[in-house]
């Protein structure tokens, strides 16, 4: 824990008259968020009644106040959820899981949270089918709210709050606090996919970037929140830490926060004139001049740690900030845009509806898979950072002077150059038109871009470059390693279950309508790509892993599993190509780019592609899992080497006892004298069986259990 710093307040904490007016802060904030809110929407015009549909007024001016209490309750999960989880020191240093009760007061403040949070969720979901239908209306607005995409997306954000105020309320562990936090993320993340609804305008970097935005904006705002109204109870020594953990994470989302609002401004304004000239323009450079002074007080508040009179005023300050940002937020999300969103699906029009975007003017070919791009501004964002903060370790590694192979740097970076590939380039410009440029990222997305992470070792990575946490608490690195040696990663670490899980979602995905549902949804997509990802990485982890993990793996399970799953991947393969049906009929004939026999050629491509694909990877696999035996072999062989010189070979000669003993040479305290050729054989034979156990013994200890410098190492 960080030593007391010398404060300007009292060391331990703010009068109760402060502590009564902190408590009357958070109103004070909601009011001036629902203020800034009527503002916004006035200027962009979104108070006009409607003239096609007119409007409620419960809607008009019921619907702003639920959100604000409905984000507020968003703020407080995640923040105070993620505070008791990865901010807070810990009570000790061996008690890493216990709820003390400054911990158990943040869960008790996220479960508030959360409760709100769903409330507000689910009271949205009927006033967005009143909206639908205009007010005075005889039809049921639960139905027309549930019939539409927009409706149940809002019931999955509502039904992921309610999981997190479930898993906050019974926690009495930091690891179920954790899972609370885990479904407030989700729910977060899938508050983004709620602004899509119907057809848009470049949906992919549209939703994308507003679920990155909600994301940065909950860690940043949720984090201070909580923070300010966890220190009036605070030391100031704990204080001090909370507040130095959150700072790295308050800059990540300053960050995210600018990258994302880019995408969005260049996808919803003309130009940069629509900054000034229309009211939806003025209200996105209002709230942009809030993020940047925002971030210059959290700069300031960074440089005043240990000073609490000052980190209260720069909080407070923050706080009414960050209130004007949030009604912004909300005016915005209320107003029509200057370039409108919407594409009708009739004509030409209908292919731009469906996909987002068109399709690019050069045929689909192996050529253009490399020179046409279609940016996913996220994803490539997301391989960057992967892959500057793998390459920050290793900087980190060679300044302290611990070795670090190139070759995994190398694999690590390569892997973030074809994931960024795979979701903007060729194959994904073309994948949502064509069933074999889409074949092609999934290829990519299971057996390239996996394997190559895989070799890169990023666990070990995370636990040599971060340094462990030793006051009882859990941060990044912690967590990642106990999750890694959780009762769960053993179940799913299992070479046939992994093989199971990597070659079923095929005949679970292809054969059924998930497929097709995954083209007409952007979160059925989202949910594709991560499922490739993660069924491909765990994959490789289980063959060729250099990562530990918790039990060592026969070297020719691998290699069974390995040849039985991707000969299983032909064979599906060629049943696709066999197949007199059309996967996803609907959705390409919809389109109508192509007729059914050019949609059946293409099909067929596609099903050579997956089963002459799986066939390169089949080799590789194989070559690096023999390449990994033979070395843990020699690794195995060197370490007894070491061994027999310190003890002068005690275990070879406490093994040829035991041989004597067995054949009775022993048993009078004597020497049997051998015959003449008896003992260079028998000695030969022993060290011969003696290096051959330990060898093969040492192949599966040596490769897959946890080592203390790769697992434990900080």
């Amino acid at each position: 824990m960080t030593a007391p710093t010398r404060l300007e307040g009292p060391a331990t904490g703010p009068s109760r008259p402060a502590r009564a007016l902190g408590a009357a802060v958070v109103p004070l904030l909601l009011l001036l968020a629902l203020l800034a809110a009527g503002i916004g929407m006035l200027a962009t015009g979104a108070l006009s009644p409607a003239t096609l549909v007119p409007a409620s007024p419960l809607v008009t001016f019921g619907l702003p106040v639920v959100r604000v209490l409905h984000h507020l309750g968003l703020l407080l999960a995640v923040g105070a959820g993620a505070t008791a989880v990865l901010l807070l020191p810990g009570p000790a240093r061996r008690e890493v899981t216990v709820l003390d009760p400054t911990r158990r007061r943040a869960v008790r403040l996220a479960a508030a949270g959360a409760l709100l949070w769903t409330l507000g969720a689910f009271a949205q979901i009927p006033l967005g089918g009143l909206e639908a239908t205009g007010a005075g209306t005889d039809l049921n607005i639960w139905d027309v709210a549930m019939g539409g995409a927009l409706g149940r997306l809002q019931m999955l954000v509502a039904v992921l709050a309610a999981l997190a105020t479930l898993a906050y309320a019974l926690a009495r562990s930091t690891v179920l606090a954790c899972w609370g936090l885990a479904f407030a993320g989700l729910g977060t993340l899938s508050l983004g996919l709620v602004g899509h609804a119907g057809a848009s305008l470049d949906h992919v970097n549209a939703v994308n970037a507003m679920a990155v935005h909600l994301v940065a904006v909950t860690v940043w705002a949720g984090g201070l929140l909580a923070i300010a109204l966890l220190a009036p109870r605070l030391d100031d020594a704990v204080l001090d830490t909370v507040v130095r953990r959150y700072s790295p994470w308050a800059l990540a989302a300053v960050i995210a926060l600018a990258l994302s609002g880019l995408i969005s401004a260049g996808i919803r304004l003309s130009g940069w004139g629509d900054l000034i000239t229309t009211g939806y323009g003025r209200v996105v450079l209002a709230k942009t001049i809030g993020l940047l002074a925002l971030a210059l007080l959290g700069a300031q508040q960074r440089r005043r740690l240990g000073e609490r009179l000052r980190f209260r005023h720069l909080a407070l300050t923050e706080g009414v900030l960050m209130a004007a940002v949030i009604g912004a937020s909300i005016a915005l999300g209320r107003s029509a845009p200057p370039v409108p969103q919407s594409v009708p699906e009739i004509g030409e029009l209908r292919v731009m509806a469906l996909v987002g975007f068109l399709p690019p003017s050069r045929e689909f070919s192996p050529t253009t898979m490399f020179t046409v791009i279609q940016p996913d501004w996220i994803a490539l964002a997301l391989a960057a950072t992967m892959a500057g903060l793998y390459l920050t370790g290793a900087v980190r590694l060679a300044r302290r002077g611990d070795a670090w192979p190139w070759h995994r740097t190398l694999a690590f970076v390569a892997g973030c150059v074809a994931f960024a590939w795979v979701l903007s380039g060729g194959a994904a410009a073309w994948g949502r038109f064509r069933f074999d440029a889409h074949m092609v990222q999934h290829m990519a997305m299971m057996m390239i871009v996996p394997p190559l992470w895989v070799l890169g070792a990023p666990v070990t990575m995370l636990s040599r470059a971060t340094a462990p946490r030793t006051d009882g608490s859990r941060g990044v690195r912690e967590w990642v390693l106990a999750a890694l040696h959780s009762g769960y990663s053993r179940v799913i670490s299992s070479p046939p279950l992994a093989g199971l899980i990597f070659a079923g979602s095929l005949v679970l995905f292809y054969f059924t309508p998930l497929f097709e549902l995954a083209m007409y949804d952007h979160l059925g997509h989202v949910l594709m790509t991560v499922h490739f990802l993660a069924s491909g990485y765990l994959f490789a982890w289980v063959l060729i892993g250099i990562d530990p993990s918790q039990k060592p793996i026969n070297p020719v399970l691998k290699l069974l599993t390995l040849l039985i799953t991707l000969a299983f991947h032909a064979f599906f393969g060629v049943a696709l190509y066999s197949a007199t049906w059309l996967v996803a009929e609907r959705w390409y004939t919809e389109l109508g780019m192509y007729d059914p026999d050019r949609l059946m050629l293409i099909q067929e491509r596609g099903a050579s592609i997956m089963w002459a694909i799986s066939e390169v990877p089949t080799v590789g696999y194989a070559i690096v899992v023999v390449v990994l035996w033979m070395g843990s072999e020699d690794r195995r062989a060197r370490q007894y080497d070491r061994k027999a010189e310190r003890d002068g070979g005690a275990e070879l000669a406490a093994y040829n006892a035991y041989l004597a003993s067995l054949r009775g040479e022993g048993a009078t305290g004597g020497t049997a004298t051998p015959g003449a050729g008896e003992e260079p054989t028998s000695s030969g034979t022993d060290r011969g069986e003696s290096a051959e156990t330990d060898g093969t013994e040492g192949s599966t200890d040596s490769e897959t259990s946890p080592r203390p410098s790769d697992g434990q190492q900080g």
